[in-house]
């Protein structure tokens, strides 16, 4: 798989981004969510516009726009991006708590997950050399794996809780 390039598309979709490409993909992709970001918020559409294009230098991205975004939103890349930006930082959605979970479910969700990122692993290292996409790829993987098991144990400790009295 090394020296193979993806495309915009491909990235956004295989990778974990940086911020600012995060922030565009969130806002701009699904047509229209700028437009009722903007609507939301009491912003200017145009200058939000130019805030969020990772080309334009004449605007910079605001923390609070990121942070309408990523409210309006709820997109994982952006999510993803603060924890590369980090680099020793993950995250994880905890499940609803109104929401009955199926464990034997989560339990082969996470096999899968973890064969995700086997595969996207031995692909990358194939040919003993990791591209910066590999990497993204595998690091979007790993994400996604370790986010699964903090579901399933936050689950577990749900489950513990209501069945031995809050022990």
């Amino acid at each position: 798989m090394s020296k193979q390039k993806y495309t915009a598309a491909q990235r956004a979709e295989n990778c974990v981004l940086d911020l600012e490409a995060a922030v565009y993909q969130a806002a701009m992709k699904p047509r229209g969510t700028l437009g009722g970001i903007c609507e939301t918020f009491g912003l200017t559409y145009n200058t939000a516009v130019l805030q969020v294009n990772p080309k334009r230098t004449c605007h910079t991205l605001s923390p609070l726009l990121i942070e309408q975004v990523l409210s309006a939103t709820q997109s994982s890349l952006i999510m993803d991006a603060v924890c590369r930006a980090h680099g020793n930082a993950g995250w994880f959605l905890l499940p609803d708590e109104n929401n009955q979970c199926d464990e034997m479910v989560d339990i082969a969700l996470l096999g899968q997950k973890f064969a995700d990122l086997n595969s996207t692993s031995l692909d990358a290292y194939a040919d003993k050399v990791i591209e910066p996409d590999e990497y993204a790829s595998m690091q979007k993987d790993g994400y996604a794996l370790i986010s699964h098991i903090q579901t399933i144990l936050k689950n577990a400790e749900r489950n513990m809780e209501r069945n031995n009295g809050n022990a």
